[in-house]
């Protein structure tokens, strides 16, 4: 009986279809689309800023929303970079893919409890005033499918920082200084 190499069982775990890959290029293209958002978002804020003068505390918020686009598009770029890089294989991409599912999908989580009580003190602010009502019927649908959003979004960041840290996963990735 013929015995295999453990290089042939790298190779023909690699050749599987991988659906960590596929959630690797849904966050890519998902990452892609933040970024141009955020940059798209932050000329405009830019062309307000340079075109219209406006009193300090106008420029203050300006400034604000201005520096928020900018980390933004930074992070939502730096996560196509990863994607790009973990879709690729490279080894170092891995770690850093995993550390940053982990920190997004926190922050995920959080916004969406914040979302949350915000959403629970409309609800409560809706019972005294009748433009309120208006207001909180509005946005339900909206409020309503961004939590659904961070949930599935939480749970697939989650299961691909598992996948991973899997040990069949990591030896379907390159090492440094070698050429698979």
């Amino acid at each position: 009986m013929r015995q295999r190499s453990p290089g042939a069982a790298v190779t023909a775990a690699a050749s599987r279809f991988a659906f960590w890959r596929l959630g690797l290029w849904l966050v890519l293209l998902l990452a892609a689309f933040g970024a141009m958002q955020y940059g798209v978002h932050a000329y405009k804020v830019w062309s307000v800023l340079a075109a219209t003068v406006t009193d300090a505390e106008g420029r203050q918020a300006l400034h604000t929303m201005l520096a928020w686009d900018t980390a933004y598009f930074v992070v939502a770029a730096a996560m196509v970079v990863l994607c790009a890089a973990g879709i690729l294989r490279q080894g170092w991409a891995r770690p850093a893919l995993r550390a940053s599912f982990l920190a997004l999908s926190l922050w995920l989580a959080v916004n969406g409890v914040l979302l949350y009580r915000q959403w629970t003190a409309w609800l409560a602010l809706q019972a005294g005033v009748a433009e309120a009502a208006a207001l909180v019927q509005q946005q339900a649908r909206q409020v309503h499918l961004a939590l659904g959003f961070d949930v599935v979004a939480v749970v697939v960041l989650l299961g691909l920082a598992w996948r991973l840290g899997r040990p069949e996963v990591a030896a379907q990735f390159r090492r440094r200084g070698t050429s698979r």
